[in-house]
């Protein structure tokens, strides 16, 4: 039963968004919709701006590849040998041990080039995962923040806003548009969510996060298809 708390988490704010646009209808929850989407352009403009400050002019990310460092080493079976090239398929084994969601190991075997690691300044596979993992956790964090920081501002913005909800329309066809809405809109909160559980490679709570993925087809199909990710 502990395996699926996620999964009955993520069903239960479906549904919640599902009811909730219904009875708000299509109107309201489409403004609430571009609100969300106008935060999320302005997010992925400013966001690697952000990072990429982080990332260059704080200890953030050496402090998080060495947690990464510390909390993945006890999870390996074996070492890599040091004349290993990239992408070699032991590294691949390495990887799937981790127990990452299939989205984020993909990645980490697709980025596993020569080239990638003249980029991130590494020489070693270990120093490739716990440097891309503490990049893609300051990306995530830099995406989470901002987007919660403009959803505050556009929230205070959307609720001196009522005058849509004045215009007459068909009751039964502007609830479901609004059940759409508002599937969507929980939808991508979930996304968000997931993003933010990047942020915790290495602790608990992360890795609680992704068992639940993988023990959940649902959670696996909504964790591996998560458009925002590709914003990072």
């Amino acid at each position: 039963m502990s395996n699926y708390i996620l999964l009955f988490a993520v069903l239960a704010v479906l549904i919640f968004g599902a009811v909730r646009g219904y009875k708000r209808g299509f109107l309201r929850q489409a403004v609430w919709f571009a609100a969300l989407i106008a935060t999320l352009f302005i997010v992925t403009k400013i966001s690697p701006y952000v990072s990429s400050f982080l990332i260059d002019n704080t200890t953030l990310k050496d402090k998080i590849k060495g947690e990464i460092v510390t909390a993945y080493e006890n999870n390996r079976s074996a070492s890599v040998p040091e004349d290993t090239a990239p992408g070699d398929e032991g590294e691949n084994v390495l990887i799937d041990s981790l127990g990452l969601p299939s989205l984020i190991a993909d990645t980490l075997k697709s980025n596993n080039t020569t080239e990638i690691y003249d980029r991130l300044a590494v020489s070693l596979f270990e120093e490739y995962i716990a440097g891309y993992l503490s990049i893609l956790s300051i990306k995530a964090g830099a995406f989470v923040g901002l987007f919660i920081v403009l959803a505050i501002i556009e929230f205070i913005l959307i609720m001196t806003i009522k005058l849509l909800e004045k215009i007459p329309v068909l009751r039964t066809f502007n609830r479901l548009l609004g059940m759409a809405v508002g599937t969507t809109l929980s939808l991508v909160f979930i996304w968000v969510f997931f993003l933010a559980s990047m942020m915790f490679f290495g602790h608990s709570f992360g890795g609680w996060v992704f068992a639940q993925v993988g023990n959940s087809r649902i959670l696996t199909f909504l964790f591996n298809n998560n458009i925002l990710f590709g914003l990072l």
